[in-house]
């Protein structure tokens, strides 16, 4: 849901500031550019999602991932490279901003909005902070926060699987001994498996909008 939701924010910023008709076009798109480069640090965010009712709330994975300015930046150069004729072919036919970009730029943009896809699927599959950060009710942890943990506790599990072993048999036991370092291997491959199920699908359209901007001339 989140990588969704920041797909289709990034598309339509990105389209949006294509458009020379956007009231202070250059002034909006460095505002949202300049944020790449400088933040706050993690007091004042994690005040402002205080303030803003996201703590202990599920939104709190949603809305920050919303407007990702690299992922704009991204789909701005994508549009940009898309002949203008067409969108001035969809005006003078009477089509509207927000019919040409669900119509007539979504189907051109799908190549760098399926690598935004894998982009913020990845990033938001692997993150864990937010949970650290920002929840503290059991019923909200992620999957990553939980692996986490169990990580950073492989010793502790360790000791508990090995004690838990059947102790009347010694070669048993020795064979089904754990170590921290296989529990976390064990995690690694929790964590890595679906991203390299996934990745396949959307290898044809990754290739072709990662070149996006590669190639001059």
């Amino acid at each position: 849901m989140g990588a969704t939701l920041t797909v289709i924010v990034a598309a339509f910023l990105g389209y949006m500031f294509t458009r020379e008709t956007l009231w202070k076009r250059k002034l909006w798109y460095r505002f949202v550019v300049i944020t790449m480069y400088f933040n706050a640090g993690i007091i004042p965010l994690f005040i402002t999602m205080r303030n803003l009712g996201l703590h202990n709330n599920f939104w709190v994975y949603i809305f920050p991932y919303a407007v990702a300015p690299f992922y704009i930046v991204l789909c701005k150069t994508f549009v940009e490279s898309v002949p203008k004729e067409l969108q001035q072919a969809a005006e003078i036919d009477g089509a509207g901003t927000m019919r040409i970009f669900f119509q007539i730029m979504l189907p051109v943009i799908k190549p760098i909005m399926a690598t935004i896809a894998i982009f913020s699927a990845v990033q938001q599959w692997n993150s864990f902070q937010d949970t650290l950060l920002f929840v503290t009710d059991k019923k909200l942890y992620t999957l990553q926060f939980i692996l986490y943990q169990y990580i950073n506790q492989a010793s502790s599990l360790k000791a508990l699987i090995n004690s838990s072993s059947s102790t009347t048999n010694l070669a048993a036991t020795l064979a089904t001994a754990q170590t921290a370092t296989s529990i976390r291997m064990t995690v690694t491959i929790v964590v890595v498996t679906p991203i390299v199920l996934i990745y396949p699908i959307f290898q044809q359209f990754f290739i072709k909008g990662i070149m996006i901007g590669a190639v001059k001339g």
